[in-house]
């Protein structure tokens, strides 16, 4: 029996449901018709055109991705445009984009939860549980086996994302044992992680003024960059939609895109 988008659909929002995602976000099919055939997903990180072309090179119909292609409204489809462009390509080669947004970095087991456990946290919660439900929401907070010093704690952050470069601000030489994490752009919660018990928050985009707030409060922050932070779910996300499929009697190939890199070149 031929597979359609909205069997994707159905077990995509069963493991990552849509009412996490924040009030602003824009999740789920983004592109594409429930009624077409698929029998193989492709997942990534971001709804590129290197990841559309990726996938019709695949022979992927589907395309799962964490960032939206269409976040604002549009006021209009210019076919000349990025997104124009990119909407075209899916549609004439009848590509499905599914979102799984800010509801993959709520959900228990989602991008938070990957960064917990490949940081070797403990007893992790939630930096800010969604409203009646303290296992979902945004960021989360653990703690170490032993306390460390700050930078060592840098040090070891550095090599278990395998990252070239990471940005930190705080004093080197405190002893941290509570860790803060929020995947992608942690601006947000700046506040909750002030008000919380951990003494170091890691996370993406860290602005200079966020910087110095929070070395003001004698913490520490680890800025380990937007893509660094999140890229980790592709392979897991993939893992997980694909033995779901497979538990279904759903025969569809769940992979994840080879082709994305960070967009920043560090010199």
């Amino acid at each position: 029996m031929t597979t359609r988008v909205q069997s994707i659909i159905d077990e995509l929002e069963a493991l990552v449901p849509a009412h996490l995602a924040e009030e602003w976000d824009n999740v789920g099919l983004q592109v594409g018709h429930p009624g077409w055939p698929v029998d193989k997903v492709l997942v990534a990180l971001d709804p590129s055109m290197a990841v559309v072309e990726e996938a019709v090179r695949e022979g992927a119909t589907a395309v799962v991705t964490h960032h939206p292609l269409i976040f604002r409204p549009l006021r209009g489809l210019n076919l000349a445009s990025a997104t124009g462009r990119l909407l075209q390509r899916l549609v004439n080669a009848r590509v499905a984009v599914l979102t799984a947004h800010t509801n993959l970095d709520s959900v228990s087991g989602g991008i938070n939860d990957a960064l917990v456990e490949l940081l070797a946290l403990q007893s992790a919660t939630v930096l800010q549980p969604l409203a009646g439900d303290r296992n979902a929401g945004l960021g989360r907070v653990g703690t170490l086996p032993q306390p460390v010093a700050f930078e060592s704690l840098v040090r070891d952050i550095k090599a278990r994302l395998g990252l070239v470069h990471l940005r930190y601000a705080g004093r080197p030489e405190d002893p941290v044992r509570r860790v803060a994490v929020c995947s992608g752009s942690g601006g947000s919660l700046i506040e909750p992680f002030l008000n919380s018990s951990a003494e170091v928050y890691v996370t993406g985009d860290v602005r200079y003024h966020d910087a110095r707030e929070i070395e003001a409060h004698r913490r520490g922050v680890v800025d380990i960059g937007h893509f660094e932070s999140e890229h980790l779910i592709v392979r897991r996300l993939a893992g997980l939609l694909g033995d779901r499929l497979a538990k279904r009697g759903i025969e569809v190939v769940v992979q994840a895109a080879t082709c994305e890199e960070t967009p920043f070149i560090t010199l």
